[in-house]
């Protein structure tokens, strides 16, 4: 779970070889597709670096009424740039650093970790990893009225019977 990034367009070879050897080993590696955007005023941004590898799972932000994130970077519509799917980014309340302990904050790196329990509990479930976990994670997100280049597959879906665990 990668919750950090880079505002730039171009996929970093680096990346890729990390995605891919990942991928090879077993490994999932998600991360947030970025808070390049400011949609209300016509900007959709893009999906920076590292999720704009095409072997790392970039992340959308949606909020409580599953609408997009106003910050959430969109798809670019080239190898590489795509979002693949959406997690809870916005007002989510987390850990803090300091006496304050917990804050409610927003983004995709709020996002990004839901994406990622979701995967460890489907690993956990089914015994998938690496790309075949990737594809489980897909085809079980929840559809979305969102195109495809704001939330990728849809929001991520822990398997049933999670919430006991």
């Amino acid at each position: 779970s990668m919750s950090l990034g880079a505002d730039v367009r171009t996929v970093h070879p680096p990346y890729v070889t990390a995605g891919r050897r990942a991928l090879e080993l077993g490994s999932l590696i998600v991360a947030a597709a970025g808070n390049n955007a400011q949609r209300s005023a016509g900007n959709p941004g893009f999906v920076g670096a590292p999720a704009n590898s095409p072997y790392i799972m970039a992340v959308a932000a949606v909020d409580s009424a599953l609408a997009i994130a106003d910050f959430s970077a969109q798809a670019l519509g080239i190898e590489g740039g795509n979002v693949d799917i959406a997690g809870p980014g916005v007002d989510i309340y987390s850990a803090w650093p300091g006496e304050q302990r917990y804050n409610t904050i927003s983004g995709t790196s709020m996002a990004t970790p839901h994406v990622a329990g979701v995967a460890a509990l489907l690993a956990e479930s089914t015994g998938l990893r690496a790309q075949e976990l990737w594809d489980k994670l897909l085809s079980t997100s929840r559809d979305i009225p969102l195109p495809a280049e704001d939330a990728g597959a849809g929001l991520a879906q822990a398997p049933a019977g999670a919430e006991g665990q």
